[in-house]
Formats: structure tokens, C-alpha cells, sequence
């Protein structure tokens, strides 16, 4: 195969997969996870079942790698903080990152039937968090579960509060009040190192 056939089929490939990614996005922002079916993705994309295979083993597959790409985004943001950070700091980050994402995002972070991938993302991503700096080590690894699952958990429904709310509340002053709730609730568990 010439360099001209092998870029065409790359280009062909890569707007297949386009394709797929977009009429996926369309319809997160349309309907709940059980209503999305590879037929439905298939239909809509203009694809035949085959050619959605040739891609993504199954639906679930799909939404990984879509997942992937938005931790991906988040990782890039949190390079930039040099350990040791502080809880405020990774806040500003997670609120500024999810608040200028797609609607896709916000669907996924916020519609309940989305919450299982959601979940799994903000895990991995605290995970990555922790293989940078970790200042709760000190603790038992009991002791770093159960922090590591308020902070988990609390980020996100904060987030999903200002989503609620339709963000009245300005992105700055969502930042130092969830900052200041989380940053407090945490601290003085530092000091019991």
C-alpha cells in the first residue's frame, strides 16, 4: 500500500470513529445510559453494526474510551500543579476543567444513569492524584479509603449541586466555597498525622 492509500484509509477510519463519538455524544445528551444500544448508535451514525465492531468490542467500550479522553484532559491540567499541593488547588482544577466541557461531560458527570461510568472515571483520576502526591500516606490504608471516598464522592455531588442550581452561582465563588469546605474537612486530619 502506498502513502496515499494507507493516509486515505487512516482518514476514513478516523471519521468513522468521529462519527461514532459524535452520535454518541448527541444522544448522552439525549437519553439515559440503558436507552443507548449499539442498533441506536449504529442508526443514527449511519454505520453498519459491523463497521461500530471493527472499532469498540461492545457499547461499554465506548464509553471507556470516551472516558478516557476526558481524564486525559483533567491529567494534562493537573501536571501543571507541582507537589506538594493542597486540596484547594486540585479543587480549582476539577471545578475549572468539568465547568468548560462539553454538555456530553455534564451529562455524564450529573445524569444518575451515567453515574456508574462516572464514578469509575473519578476514581482512576483520584488514583492518579495520589501516584503524584499523596499527603494522607501517613494513615492506614482503612484510614485513606474513607478519605479518599469523601473526596470523591463530595466533588462530585458539590459539582452536580452547581449543576442543579443551572450554575447561579459564579464558577470563582463555587471554587472558594467548595475549596473551603473541602480543604477544612480535610485539614485537620493532617494534623493527626
Amino acid at each position: 500500500m502506498d502513502f496515499n492509500q494507507e493516509h486515505h484509509v487512516d482518514l476514513r477510519v478516523q471519521k468513522t470513529r468521529e462519527a461514532i463519538k459524535n452520535t454518541f455524544k448527541e444522544m448522552i445528551c439525549e437519553m439515559p445510559a440503558e436507552k443507548i444500544t449499539v442498533k441506536e448508535l449504529t442508526d443514527r451514525a449511519r454505520i453498519h453494526r459491523k463497521t461500530f465492531y471493527l472499532h469498540y468490542t461492545t457499547i461499554e467500550a465506548l464509553y471507556q474510551d470516551m472516558m478516557s479522553e476526558i481524564a486525559d484532559g483533567y491529567y494534562q491540567e493537573m501536571e501543571k500543579l507541582q507537589p506538594p499541593y493542597s486540596f484547594k488547588e486540585v479543587n480549582r482544577i476539577f471545578f475549572t476543567y468539568y465547568a468548560k466541557q462539553d454538555k456530553f461531560v455534564e451529562r455524564l458527570v450529573c445524569e444518575p444513569s451515567y453515574r456508574p461510568f462516572c464514578n469509575k472515571l473519578h476514581t482512576a483520576t483520584l488514583q492518579h492524584n495520589l501516584s503524584r502526591y499523596n499527603p494522607y500516606e501517613g494513615f492506614s490504608q482503612e484510614k485513606q479509603n474513607m478519605i479518599h471516598t469523601f473526596l470523591v464522592v463530595s466533588s462530585l455531588e458539590l459539582y452536580r449541586q452547581w449543576i442543579a442550581d443551572d450554575k447561579k452561582l459564579p464558577l470563582e465563588d463555587v471554587i472558594a466555597l467548595t475549596g473551603k469546605l473541602l480543604d477544612e474537612g480535610i485539614s485537620g486530619l493532617i494534623s493527626d498525622i
